[in-house]
């Protein structure tokens, strides 16, 4: 009976972090959205050094981006695997990804800050 409920608790976990990885894709979105503004923006196109620090942070968005979409495709692919029984590399996966969009975003705010304080 333990073993039915600990399959469950599992169960609403993948499924927590699969809509945790979706708010992860649409923050990013959103990120991307505001650094295409900020790169638009005419206070900022005579100033090739912040349009160049826009464009880095941009590209590194984009990258971050591209690998967590990788990692929801990895995610629907392993959960059609029946013989896959091992959870190590959901967890494992997972935590490198959150760590890496966690450190990006850290990183994009303290970038806006500065950006905006100008």
């Amino acid at each position: 009976m333990n073993l039915y409920n600990l399959d469950i608790a599992f169960n609403a976990t993948a499924e927590n972090s699969t809509n945790e990885v979706d708010s992860w894709i649409l923050h990013l979105e959103e990120i991307k959205q505001e650094l295409k503004q900020y790169c638009s923006k005419k206070k900022y196109n005579n100033q090739d050094l912040i349009k160049s620090a826009v464009l880095l942070k941009a590209s590194a968005n984009k990258s971050i981006l591209k690998a967590i979409k990788n990692y929801r495709e990895f995610r629907e692919y392993w959960s059609k695997c029946d013989g896959l029984n091992s959870d190590t590399p959901f967890i494992y996966e997972h935590s490198k990804h959150k760590r890496d969009y966690l450190k990006h975003v850290k990183e994009y705010r303290l970038f806006k800050s500065k950006l905006t304080k100008r």
